[in-house]
């Protein structure tokens, strides 16, 4: 006698929705003109605490409100306020993260 297990497979993905051509020719656009832009310059050791200090209450405008501008913001002082790469780099995705989860929303609100 076997025991014969039963096969599962997976279901099919749907198939991705086509790429609205606007959108595309912006993205080519916007890419290319990332491309060339020149790497950031940190900013100076003086406006570090500064920065800090406007992404500290910007934080603290985001906690009363729920903003989406100060949420933003604060993040965005964050990048200036870093001390090394990796501190902006943390932030900047923290940013890029924030940006990108409130086009999701806006696209889900429309469809």
């Amino acid at each position: 006698m076997t025991d014969a297990q039963p096969t599962t497979t997976k279901p099919k993905r749907a198939p991705r929705k086509p790429a609205d051509p606007l959108l595309k020719i912006l993205d080519d656009i916007l890419r290319a003109e990332i491309a060339k832009a020149p790497i950031a310059v940190p900013p100076p050791a003086f406006r570090r605490p500064i920065n800090d200090g406007r992404a500290a209450a910007w934080g603290r405008e985001y906690d009363r409100g729920r903003a989406l501008d100060a949420l933003l913001l604060s993040l965005t002082f964050e990048v200036g306020a870093a001390l090394n790469p990796n501190e902006a780099r943390y932030s900047l995705v923290q940013l890029a993260a924030a940006a990108l989860a409130e086009v999701q929303r806006i696209d889900e609100a429309g469809a």
